[in-house]
């Protein structure tokens, strides 16, 4: 028998006497029919970045599948069999097939952290109409925390699935039913969520910060860094424990972000200070160069193997093992400094420092006082004509170098113009910020072939003569004859690129953007 595309729950206001409550909820004329019992687990999943969730899809492990859930009917759109119980768990763990597609859908790097484990005690009723006719099912159903000291229900309620034809009846009958409170699937979800303590949608990587364009530039400045910090903080489970490459790389982010800041507003602290922490921000990020360079590499493997033909693909296998050895060795590394007494006694010194309230010395910083708004314009304004004055130096001799200067120049850009986003117009500031997102992805590709070419050269050329395989050295040779193709295709696509953010039209947004002319 079919069911509709939606169920119909509600909240019980207290699960006491519930049968006798689930008696009351129906017309006296209707009679309930004994199902089933039954007690499950159900484990919940989501990345980190809570991927699924913005798909409107609950991600559920029973104990032998996995079965994503549509968010808005209740009802399971994929299953496939797994009897792990994992913490988290990657798309290669899963077989091929219309789950792992979706999911790929949803995040292809990310890993999906248990978010939390309830038991369920479900008791399942048919419903009879007056002709003894089954017209729907009714479950009773109370939801507990597992493993909990106190593992008493932290909910109980009800839901009826219709039969094909009968929708309207049933709705109708417990429409005026003071019973219990309606819900649909994602309220129940996100009671269950509430209920565990997750925060949904509670990460996010980027700066979503609505600053006062009057507040002085050192308390937004203050609460700027003190965002990329709490990122550095929520980052730090996710990399000791190796869930996924995100981690590392959101933690680069906020240290990038924490310089940028630092170093491109200045005038806002005082200068010895400033030069402290951007060295010691500058000596973290250097702790996760080789670690970060392994992830990137590793994640590339098989685009690697596709840029060679398949006789050549077994060659480069070796390369790969290699380089997952080292970072295993790199992890560890990286985790002790984590732990690290220098490291936990910085951070200390460094939250301290993005919460004082007081304003620096006016003589030692003396922009500190000034606006948000003047200050967020005179910086974005000089940080643009510099974008524009090193990009039109570019040509086709241009060495890697260069390139990879201008690359940061419009990386500052680009951080600045999403710090001070909030206090400009969406309409004018986001097509600004996805022009330069072009340009610095067009610049970045460049770089990253640039640092690959590099990297398999040096690997080519320290293996002994004793060491070679003539198969490897085919691979190498062949693989950085494909990334340099590939690097001189994204150099030419620069010039195309850059034309169309160096033009009358994005001046005039630039200049409607810092002259405040721009409606909101």
């Amino acid at each position: 028998m079919s069911i509709t595309t939606s169920t119909l729950y509600f909240k019980l206001k207290s699960p006491d006497d519930s049968e006798l409550i689930l008696e009351k909820v129906l017309p006296s004329e209707w009679q309930l029919k004994a199902l089933s019992s039954t007690r499950d687990q159900l484990d919940f999943y989501d990345t980190f970045e809570w991927n699924g969730f913005e798909k409107e899809a609950a991600i559920i492990k029973t104990k032998k599948s996995i079965s994503l859930v549509d968010l808005n009917t209740g009802h399971e759109t994929a299953s496939v069999a797994f009897s792990r119980n994992p913490s988290f768990f990657i798309l290669n763990d899963l077989p091929q097939g219309k789950l792992k597609d979706q999911l790929s859908s949803y995040s292809e790097i990310r890993a999906f952290i248990k978010l939390c484990s309830i038991t369920t005690l479900i008791r399942s009723y048919h419903i009879l109409d007056v002709n003894e006719k089954t017209i729907g099912v009714l479950t009773f159903t109370s939801l507990s925390p597992t493993g909990k000291n106190n593992n008493a229900p932290f909910v109980s309620l009800f839901s009826l699935i219709p039969l094909r034809g009968y929708h309207e009846e049933i709705e109708k009958a417990v429409r005026h039913k003071s019973h219990g409170s309606a819900l649909d699937f994602k309220e129940l979800f996100l009671l269950i969520m509430a209920a565990s303590g997750q925060n949904v949608q509670g990460y996010s990587s980027k700066i979503s910060l609505s600053l006062d364009a009057d507040a002085s530039i050192h308390e937004s400045t203050q609460r700027l860094l003190q965002v990329t910090l709490s990122i550095l903080h929520k980052n730090e489970h996710g990399i000791k424990n190796n869930i996924d490459t995100e981690f590392l790389h959101d933690y680069r982010v906020a240290v990038r972000r924490t310089r940028s800041i630092l170093k491109q507003l200045k005038g806002v602290y005082d200068p010895i200070e400033t030069a402290f922490y951007l060295n010691a921000f500058k000596e973290i990020g250097k702790q996760t160069n080789q670690l970060r360079d392994s992830d990137v590499y590793l994640l590339k493997q098989q685009t690697y193997f596709h840029y060679l033909p398949p006789f050549l693909q077994q060659s480069l296998k070796p390369f790969f093992n290699d380089i997952a050895d080292a970072r295993k060795k790199l992890h560890q590394q990286f985790c002790r400094y984590l732990e690290s007494c220098d490291y936990q006694t910085f951070l200390h010194k460094w939250n301290k420092f993005v919460h004082q309230e007081s304003l620096p010395d006016s003589v030692q910083a003396p922009d500190a006082s000034h606006s948000t708004r003047a200050v967020a314009a005179c910086t974005i304004k000089k940080a643009w004509k510099k974008v524009i004055r090193h990009g039109r130096q570019i040509s086709s001799e241009t060495t890697d170098t260069e390139l990879h200067a201008l690359r940061i120049d419009c990386k500052k850009l680009r951080y600045l113009l999403e710090f001070f986003s909030s206090i400009y117009p969406h309409k004018t500031i986001n097509p600004v910020i996805r022009q330069m997102k072009e340009l610095q992805e067009n610049l970045g590709d460049f770089v990253d072939f640039s640092v690959q070419l590099k990297f398999l050269h040096e690997r080519l050329t320290s293996v002994s003569e004793n060491e070679k395989d003539p198969l490897y050295a085919a691979s190498m040779g062949g693989l950085m004859a494909t990334l340099f193709q590939k690097q001189e295709e994204v150099r030419r696509k620069f010039h195309k690129i850059f034309r169309s953010f160096d033009n009358d039209e994005t001046a005039q947004q630039f200049h409607d953007l810092l002259s405040g002319s721009s409606a909101p």
